[in-house]
């Protein structure tokens, strides 16, 4: 059983993951224990938990003692176990939904990433990023790559077809790209360290 830190809601509202995986024996006793672990959540809000079956039997959950359940009686299948470092880390999560907990901020200085949708017209965002961030001040922002080519080829914008992204140091410019280009905003998201929650224990 490998032991991961959720880096990330899963689904926007699970701090906890279990993944299951049969590895080709006692196929009986694998398939009657899904069985049992079917039935066991059908005893439980919908809201409290999802599953996702692929290769693996994926299990989200909201509350830890349903993930150390699945842990504790099941354990010969389970491959993964997925949750917050801490207290504070889950707490962080929870309220901040758009939260990515990584080793380091994004290019090592930016806290925010906007991913903007290729479904719209970008020749606005072009000609608004051109307009705005005219201090080329690097620790304010970054652009990414296809949107760093979108930005010098103005009239060759149409030709990307995958989502261009912004890396923001600060939540005023985040407010004011929200403000502006609302429209064509598919997600932010907010990097934090895991360093902000070392030395916190648990309880």
């Amino acid at each position: 059983m490998r032991f991961e830190t959720t880096t990330k809601l899963f689904y926007g509202k699970f701090p906890y993951k279990a993944v299951i995986e049969h590895h080709g024996f006692d196929t009986d006793l694998y398939y009657n224990n899904m069985r049992t672990i079917i039935e066991w959540l059908r005893t439980m809000r919908k809201s409290d938990y999802q599953m996702r079956h692929a290769r693996s039997i994926q299990l989200f959950f909201k509350k830890r003692k349903d993930l150390e359940y699945v842990a504790n009686n099941y354990s010969r299948w389970v491959s993964q176990i997925h949750e917050p470092f801490n207290k504070k880390h889950y707490e962080h999560l929870m309220d901040t939904k758009d939260c990515i907990t990584r080793n380091k901020l994004f290019w090592n200085k930016y806290k925010y990433k906007i991913t903007f949708s290729c479904h719209t017209d970008l020749s606005k965002i072009v000609n608004w990023f051109g307009q705005f961030f005219t201090d080329k001040d690097s620790d304010r922002y970054r652009y990414g790559a296809s949107l760093h080519r979108m930005i010098k080829e103005k009239d060759q914008w149409k030709s990307y077809w995958y989502n261009p992204v912004l890396y923001l140091a600060n939540q005023d410019d985040v407010m004011l790209c929200k403000l502006a280009l609302d429209n064509h905003i598919m997600k932010i998201e907010t990097a934090i360290t895991f360093n902000e929650f070392k030395g916190v224990k648990n309880g």
